[in-house]
């Protein structure tokens, strides 16, 4: 596993670095004084190796040219209450994902796209009827964004994301609301 987990995260880093330099035809060009920025904030569905659950996150990004940097904080939970008081020996999982990544970034008057990896950090809780284990593992994290930006200081749209790491992988999407200043 370790060795599967460096060349993936390795075959990411060599993927995105070059591709920040292609320049796309619908790239609109941001002035030097002006440094895009916005939050996203969702709730949506995960999964938890190959448990599904609930998750919910806040994405800070600021944009450089035609490339963004993003610093993520996203908590999952497999908990359910109708589901644990049927069966009370089934393990309940909370993971807390943070991550900084940098990608290639499409963007048009109205949407835009972007891509990233990165490094980051999970933070696991196991809870069982018996005890409580709590373990923390790096975490080479991945993202895929698409807004739709009707105004000039809000936006909707979908923030799908993974995170490879020791404990338990990650992975689901959030639906999103968006605010900042592009």
């Amino acid at each position: 596993m370790n060795h599967r987990f460096i060349s993936c995260w390795l075959f990411g880093l060599l993927f995105f670095i070059p591709i920040h330099r292609l320049e796309s035809q619908g790239t609109a060009q941001i002035s030097s004084k002006s440094r895009p920025w916005w939050v996203n904030l969702g709730a949506g569905a995960g999964l938890i190796g190959t448990q599904v659950a609930l998750d919910a996150g806040m994405v800070y990004c600021y944009q450089f040219e035609p490339t963004i940097i993003s610093a993520r904080v996203i908590g999952l939970t497999n908990k359910n209450p109708t589901v644990q008081r049927i069966d009370y020996s089934s393990t309940q999982y909370k993971m807390t994902d943070y991550g900084i990544l940098y990608g290639p970034m499409w963007q048009s008057a109205c949407s835009y796209l972007s891509l990233g990896a990165g490094i980051g950090l999970v933070r696991a809780a196991y809870e069982t009827p018996d005890r409580i284990t709590t373990n923390s593992s790096v975490s080479m994290p991945i993202e895929a964004q698409w807004f739709l930006r009707p105004t000039n200081f809000a936006g909707i749209g979908v923030y799908a994301y993974a995170s490879l790491n020791f404990e338990k992988h990650l992975a689901g999407i959030l639906v999103c609301a968006q605010l900042g200043v592009w």
